[in-house]
């Protein structure tokens, strides 16, 4: 067999080749077309039952919502009765906690006063004892000093009255004595001032002297018996005064000299 016969069954047998692929390819096309129009119609079979069947249920689905929001309502309008009940109890016990305290109060409030005034008693008393024991000290200093003693102002007791006449006429008079008196308080008083700083500061020595030579620390109590005070209370403001002046320190209850 001769080449060219052999070249012409192979472009036969390729010519057939290409209509057999053709055919193929066009059954193929035509096999997708009519799978893809199934598609579409079952889709739209499926779209219309859908529509058929939601346009049965639409109703009940309407209605089921309607009473979820009656209920919902419903639930909303029994919480608010509730929350106002729940208020009113609470105005209620609060009123009543009021009454109460105020009851209570009123039981307590004569015992409260009683022991007001006894604490303000005991605090008078202790202020006139520590001013007793000041002006004793302030006299027994002054006395060690050769200094003459000056008593303390006295309280005047300030009474209104009704007046004359005469009363009235002779008031300038009366009143220019009563700024004399005023006066000579004051310049007693500016004595007295004078000779409590002075002993204050003769305090701060001694006490200086006493924790200088006592480096473990003194009380209070132990620095009134050493200088032979009968009441510690008068150094308070001696000893805070020092504190002031970084002469001396406080560790716990016990003095030390400053370093």
């Amino acid at each position: 067999m001769s080449n060219a016969d052999d070249l012409k069954r192979l472009a036969e047998e390729m010519a057939v080749a290409y209509e057999t692929r053709v055919s193929g390819i066009n059954l193929i096309k035509k096999e997708t077309v009519d799978l893809l129009n199934t598609f579409g119609k079952s889709r739209e079979e499926m779209a219309d039952n859908l529509r058929a069947e939601l346009a049965k249920v639409k109703p009940e689905l309407q209605a089921a919502e309607s009473e979820r929001k009656a209920a919902d309502q419903a639930e909303l309008n029994q919480r608010s009765v509730d929350i106002e009940n729940l208020l009113s109890d609470f105005d209620t016990a609060h009123q009543e906690m009021a009454d109460n305290l105020r009851a209570e109060l009123a039981k307590v409030k004569p015992e409260l006063q009683a022991a007001e005034s006894e604490r303000k008693a005991k605090d008078q008393a202790e202020i006139r004892e520590t001013t007793a024991a000041w002006k004793e000290l302030l006299s027994a200093m002054q006395t060690a000093r050769g200094h003459t003693v000056v008593a303390g102002p006295v309280e005047v007791e300030v009474e209104v009255e009704v007046k004359t006449v005469e009363e009235v006429i002779e008031e300038p008079a009366k009143e220019a004595e009563e700024v004399e008196e005023v006066e000579e308080e004051e310049a007693i008083e500016e004595v007295i001032a004078d000779e409590e700083e002075e002993i204050e500061e003769d305090l701060g020595g001694r006490i200086l002297d006493l924790l200088e030579d006592n480096t473990e620390g003194l009380k209070m109590t132990q620095i009134a018996d050493m200088l032979g005070i009968e009441s510690w209370r008068i150094l308070i403001p001696v000893i805070r005064g020092l504190i002031d002046d970084e002469e001396i320190r406080k560790e716990g209850t016990l003095y030390f000299q400053s370093e």
